[in-house]
Parts: structure tokens; C-alpha cells; sequence
């Protein structure tokens, strides 16, 4: 398709990402000399009318609606043999593309959700739902005199409310109309609301529920509900209640967590019931979060190794220790005779015993490790630094190793000292990289009890156990 000219007037360039029901190409609109986004709805979808008409509402709802925060339509077109959309081209990265890079500021959040809530109170008021919210659907454009434009994009699988804005939460759930058809709810699982998945009626107050998990996901890095498959997302979705923003971002004002936990309540009678509410409660968070300074460009900080690196790394040590132990098992009971002779005064005997135990111990727990890299444990971070003690002193007693064949190689093996004292550091300074000090992938420590935000910390409504639910594995990445 690249090169093709469509409707005599728009050249198609690059596929770029996005699009959902269609393709979207980077295109040149001849005729006014802009770079524009064709998005044409994709092969297997031209012949089924039910994706033609829920192409042609997407372009005219996406047209319906004039804000600074939502892309603008140019142009639509279907003649029977093809079909498509032309959108203003937007420059930038997506919000889930910058939080894979780094953690947003709190400003940072502030202003990406400050912006998006405007944007859907506009959208709401037009009398449209967006239904699929989420970081990948968020546009950020960077600006040389301010902070980044936001822009929703992609109203693929937007829901039309026929009522005016103030009557939608006490509307009847038959006098809503889907364009997807009876009976089905799209979007992405990881963003849903609890009433999208039991196919229940939705609104607004839908889109709010999604607004607090991108919110949560900036805040912290991570969705509190996402799981290792759909059927365990879908559960915790339904049953489970997220862990304080605090828990995993310390530094995150309670102020902004009490908005996240307020948008993400299950029933939605108790969330807030329209976008203006979502806007005016971020806006009173704005004035009491102080700036966080960035690094002076003189000293600045250096960047951690990429994650597969670090657990590539982290792995090769551990299949190392490994391969040290299995040496010692087969060359200490036939080189006895050569250890030190202050060790053959104590019993060598009793040395050689003692020494195969402990290094049967000390196997036992890097084959732990070395699984719980292998499989991605998501709590492995946590649990590394709280088993460092150990896995210290482990590894400096290993690393007098050397000493005991000093009579057959002599002060050369004395080099290999140093190197062994050294590595138990360089394995949490990799732990660091790949899984953070306090917890997981995302650096956040995983909550051991679900929270309540009516029960408060430490009330007796909040028994049980979170369940870890880790992602998939970052060999998979």
C-alpha cells in the first residue's frame, strides 16, 4: 500500500502502530501539503457490514467532538470497495511507550490526567463514551515551552448515549445503543470495568474506572489487576481491591491516591459520576505537590543496565556457582591431601564432609535463584534483599575457596579472592536493575492483604492474601 494514492489527493507512506478495526499509515495530503494518519479499515472487515458501520461512527463521533485533547478528524470516505479515516498526524510516543522508558514526576501525572479528564468531560457532554482508555490510546507531544501535549486517540470502539449528559446515570440500560452489537462488550481486558465484563449497561462512569488505572499505572508503574493470563486479570478485576498507590510509590501524595481509589470502585454509584469531578479533585491536588528537581546536567545519573541484561547476568552467576560447586563436589575428596596443613591437623575428614554439606546448602539456594530469573518471579527484588545477609556470607566463605589448593598453585590463586568477594554485590546491584529495591519489575513492594479504602490500614475487613499474578516472562520480551 505504501506509495499508493488515495481519493487523488493523499500518498500513503509508513505503517505506523494503532488502529484496532483498521491500519494506519503515515500519509501526505497533496492537496493542502500536511502530513495526515490513514486509517483504512483492514481487508478482513470490508465485506462485514457491521465493522463498516461502527467505521463510519468512529469517524463522525471522532468528528462530533472539538477539543484540543482529542485528534480532529479531516476527512472520511467509503465508496463500497474501500473505506477510510483521515486524522490529523500526531508526532510523539504513546503513554504506555514513556512509562516502559521511565516513572512519570508527580506533576507529570497531574498533567497527563488533569488533560485527559478534560478531554472526556468534552466527549461525555457530546454523549459518548470512549470505552477503550488506556495508556496505548494517549498521545504525548512534546512542546519546547511547556509541558506535553495530550491527545486521546482511536474511537474504534466508542459507545453513542442518546440522553443528554445529566440524565445518563439514571438511564435504563435498554435505552443505551452499542455499536458493537447486543450482548458484547470490546476493549482490552487490562482497562475494563467490572459492569464491561459482566456485560452489563455502561457509561461514563466506565471510562472513569479506566481514567483511575492509567492514573494508577503512572503513579506506581504497574496495573494493580493485570495478571499472568485474562482469566486471572478478569478475577481481579471482579473480586479484588487494588493496594494503596502509597504501598508502591511512597512518595505519591495521598491526596492523588484517595482520586485513584475514588475511580476505581467497583460499584459504580461510588465512583465519581462525571469527568468534571475526576478534573476539579486533580486540580486541588496540583497546588500541594512541590516540584520535584531533575539531576543537575553536571552530575548526571547513570543510566542502569536494560532489564534482560541484568537478569541475562544474573543468571550466568548463579549457572557459574553452580558449575564452581560441582568441580568442588568431584576434586575435594581426591586432592584432600593437598588442602592446607592447618586444616589437616583439625580432621580432613571432617573438613571435606562439613565443606560437601554446606556447598549441597549453598546449591539449594542458587537453584532457587536461578528459577526465580528463569520464570520471572515478580517478587524476586524483594526477596534478594532480604536474603542478602545470607547470600553474603555465603558467597565470602566461598570465596576463600582458593585458599585451600595454596600449596599446589600458590599466591596466583590468592588473585581469585577478591574477584569471588566482589560478586554477591554485582548480583544485587543486577537484582537492583531488573526488579528495583523494593519489590517487583515496577519497584513496588506487592501488598500482603487486599485494601479497603472505606476500612482504612490495619482494619479487620481487609483479611486474606493479594495473589501475585506475575507477566509474562522477560524472556518473552
Amino acid at each position: 500500500m505504501e506509495g499508493e494514492l488515495k481519493a487523488k489527493r493523499y500518498r500513503i507512506g509508513k505503517k505506523i502502530p494503532g488502529g484496532g478495526m483498521g491500519d494506519v499509515y503515515q500519509a501526505r495530503d497533496i492537496k493542502l501539503d500536511r502530513d495526515v494518519a490513514f486509517k483504512v479499515i483492514k481487508p478482513q472487515y470490508l465485506t462485514d457490514p457491521q465493522f463498516r458501520v461502527r467505521f463510519g461512527r468512529e469517524a463522525r463521533a471522532a468528528a462530533a467532538v472539538s477539543h484540543p485533547g482529542i485528534a480532529q478528524v479531516h476527512d472520511y470516505e467509503d465508496d463500497g470497495n474501500e473505506a477510510f479515516i483521515v486524522y490529523e498526524f500526531i508526532e510523539g510516543v504513546t503513554l504506555q511507550k514513556r512509562l516502559a522508558e521511565r516513572r512519570l514526576t508527580t506533576e507529570e501525572i497531574l498533567d497527563v490526567g488533569i488533560r485527559v479528564a478534560d478531554a472526556l468531560a468534552v466527549v461525555h457532554a457530546k454523549g459518548f463514551v470512549h470505552r477503550d482508555l488506556k495508556p496505548a490510546n494517549i498521545m504525548l507531544s512534546p512542546r519546547p515551552d511547556g509541558p506535553d501535549r495530550v491527545r486521546i486517540l482511536d474511537f474504534g470502539l466508542v459507545k453513542r448515549l442518546p440522553l443528554a449528559a445529566d440524565e445518563v446515570r439514571t438511564a435504563p440500560a435498554d435505552a443505551l445503543i452499542s455499536l458493537t452489537g447486543p450482548g458484547f462488550q470490546p476493549g482490552t481486558i487490562d482497562y475494563m470495568a467490572p459492569e464491561q465484563l459482566r456485560a452489563e449497561r455502561v457509561d461514563q462512569r466506565s471510562d472513569i474506572h479506566a481514567l483511575g488505572l492509567i492514573l494508577y499505572e503512572m503513579a506506581t508503574g504497574s496495573n494493580p489487576y493485570r495478571g499472568a493470563d485474562s482469566a486471572s486479570t478478569i478475577a481481579n478485576i471482579l473480586t479484588r481491591e487494588p493496594p494503596p498507590v502509597t504501598e508502591r510509590n511512597p512518595v505519591s501524595p495521598p491526596a492523588l491516591e484517595r482520586v485513584v481509589l475514588k475511580c476505581l470502585r467497583k460499584d459504580p454509584n461510588e465512583r465519581y459520576q462525571s469527568a468534571n469531578e475526576v478534573l476539579s479533585d486533580l486540580e486541588r491536588v496540583r497546588p500541594v505537590v512541590q516540584p520535584q528537581p531533575l539531576p543537575p546536567p553536571s552530575l548526571p545519573v547513570p543510566a542502569p543496565l536494560p532489564r534482560w541484561v541484568a537478569c541475562l547476568l544474573f543468571t550466568v552467576i548463579q549457572i557459574g556457582y553452580l558449575a564452581m560447586y560441582a568441580a568442588a563436589f568431584q576434586y575435594l575428596p581426591e586432592n584432600a591431601h593437598r588442602l592446607l596443613k592447618v586444616i589437616q591437623d583439625l580432621g580432613v575428614t571432617q573438613f571435606v564432609e562439613g565443606t560437601l554439606v554446606g556447598l549441597c546448602a549453598a546449591a539449594t539456594v542458587r537453584i532457587y535463584l536461578l528459577a526465580a530469573a528463569a520464570f520471572d518471579y515478580e517478587d524476586l527484588g524483594r526477596l534478594f534483599h532480604r536474603i542478602f545477609p545470607l547470600v553474603l556470607i555465603m558467597d565470602l566463605v566461598w570465596a576463600m575457596s582458593p585458599l585451600l589448593l595454596f600449596l599446589k598453585a600458590g599466591f596466583i590463586l590468592i588473585m581469585g579472592v577478591p574477584a569471588l568477594a566482589l560478586l554477591p554485590f554485582s548480583q544485587r546491584y543486577l537484582i537492583t536493575c531488573a526488579y528495583g529495591r523494593r519489590g517487583g519489575r515496577s519497584s513496588g513492594v506487592r501488598p500482603s492483604r487486599p485494601f479497603d479504602p472505606k476500612s482504612g490500614p490495619g482494619s479487620a475487613s481487609r483479611p486474606g492474601s493479594f495473589p501475585l499474578t506475575p507477566p509474562p516472562s522477560w524472556m518473552a520480551r
